[in-house]
């Protein structure tokens, strides 16, 4: 029964390679040759390669689908050649959290080229700040997404609640501390392989170096080439980002670590076939992430989106009246579809109470907004000021203002001292304000004055910072 089961995958291993070369292009196909003698090099031979893995960061834009295919391709091509094959660690990179699209989309990828039952190919997925195996309907635990959770609010509440900082360079630390878990699980030989430009790998090295300067840890200076020291010293930050009050472990040296490779084909695989050839390869249009930069494709945008319409609405709200829904909750069907896609909401579960706050986070520099915000949204407590700041303060307070101030802001009594004294060290105090200045593709943001609000006082101008297009 074994030999027959082996003989049927092998059939239908040679039908997908048979699709998938069919919709290549001649000098498409060549690449592919070229890309196996590459991992055949980067192995140390033929007889290598059954011990070789290669880890590939997948997004859902064309350049990602194209090099899986490729590689699903040169996988099949080999293992019909010789004994044994690489192995493929698939990543699917979709952070803060994917959207009902992109896991339908990538659900349909995966079926297509015959990756979910190869015990050759592992497909992983980031749950919060885990590593769990792909799934189209990953069964979410409120639990797995509390360390995420607090991480955005107490982020957002200590940088004046800007959503495009929010969303913007602190995702490729939490990327990197997804690497690191890959790293730390690696047997073998392992190799990052990656289509990004050469212009961005060096714009992205020299990101991570400046973060590692502000960090200015004994053992971080001596990077050279150590991709995966690079990756796990990233990660600590991640951690430090996350928990700013806390004290976290310094990375040690990665000489006795596993070892990591970095394979670039961008110069290979520069021939993009036509949409309709990978519509017809993968069964349904591509997801539309091209607009966006390349450090920028494997994020998504949806939450980022939320709260600008809701960024909208609170400065709608001072020229039309009091009395414009500010709630997330869209007027149209399609709208709400829309909406619905937005999976991060869902899984962290906050409120439309506790994003208003984050927007202007009140708390922050000992309160500086906390008159206006009260004014605005909950005058019912302006005659519990001097509780609010006694309770911030750490002194003895009614049970109701240590309710009301969890409830509004989302965060723990604790985390609302810390950002109210910003009792925040070093390097944390660096990092963040540093993370704080730089979007998802890793730009500039641009300078606060380019918006103007009716009422300033109600609205700070560091939470409807602009995004850098």
């Amino acid at each position: 029964m074994s030999n027959i089961h082996e003989q049927a995958l092998e059939y239908v291993y040679t039908q997908v390679l048979d699709h998938l070369m069919g919709h290549m292009s001649q000098a498409l196909r060549a690449s592919m040759q070229l890309l196996i003698q590459r991992l055949m090099v980067a192995a140390g031979g033929v007889d290598c390669l059954g011990q070789f893995q290669l880890l590939v960061i997948h997004g859902a834009d064309r350049d990602s689908a194209l090099l899986l295919s490729t590689l699903r391709a040169a996988q099949l091509t080999i293992a019909q050649r010789a004994p044994q094959t690489f192995r493929l660690k698939v990543l699917v990179a979709s952070l803060p959290a994917a959207s009902e699209a992109v896991l339908d989309y990538h659900e349909r990828c995966f079926s297509t080229l015959f990756l979910q039952d190869d015990p050759r190919v592992e497909l992983l997925m980031i749950q919060g700040q885990h590593l769990v195996p792909f799934s189209r309907r990953p069964q979410t635990q409120h639990a797995d997404w509390i360390p995420t959770r607090d991480a955005i609010l107490l982020f957002g509440h200590l940088n004046g609640g800007a959503a495009e900082a929010l969303f913007g360079s602190r995702l490729h630390l939490q990327m990197a501390s997804a690497c690191n878990q890959v790293l730390s699980d690696a047997q073998g030989v392992l190799a990052l392989i990656t289509m990004l430009p050469p212009r961005q790998r060096y714009r992205y090295l020299a990101w991570c170096r400046r973060c590692l300067r502000l960090a200015d840890e004994p053992g971080l200076h001596p990077l050279s080439l150590d991709i995966a020291y690079l990756i796990k010293a990233l990660a600590w930050l991640h951690d430090v980002v996350a928990t700013p009050s806390q004290a976290a472990l310094a990375p040690t040296d990665s000489s006795d670590g596993a070892s990591l490779q970095v394979i670039a084909v961008g110069d290979l695989l520069d021939q993009k076939p036509a949409d309709l050839e990978f519509e017809r390869l993968l069964k349904a249009p591509l997801v539309a992430a091209e607009c966006l930069p390349p450090l920028a494709v494997c994020f998504e945008v949806d939450a980022l989106i939320q709260l600008r319409q809701l960024r909208e609405r609170i400065v709608q709200r001072r020229v039309k009246g009091a009395n414009l829904r500010l709630g997330l909750k869209p007027r149209t069907e399609q709208a709400a579809d829309e909406m619905a896609q937005a999976r991060l909401m869902q899984v962290l579960e906050l409120t439309e109470k506790q994003l208003i706050c984050l927007l202007h986070a009140p708390f922050a520099g000992h309160g500086a907004g906390l008159v206006s915000f009260i004014e605005c949204y909950h005058p019912g407590m302006l005659v519990a000021m001097p509780y609010l700041h006694r309770a911030l303060l750490g002194k003895t307070c009614p049970d109701g203002v240590l309710h009301w101030l969890v409830e509004a802001s989302g965060l723990s009594l604790v985390q609302l001292r810390a950002v109210y004294g910003r009792q925040v060290g070093q390097p944390a105090r660096r990092m963040l304000e540093y993370l704080a200045r730089r979007d998802m593709a890793l730009c500039l943001l641009r300078s606060t004055d380019e918006l103007t609000t009716t009422d300033p006082e109600c609205l700070p101008g560091s939470a409807i910072c602009m995004y850098n297009q």
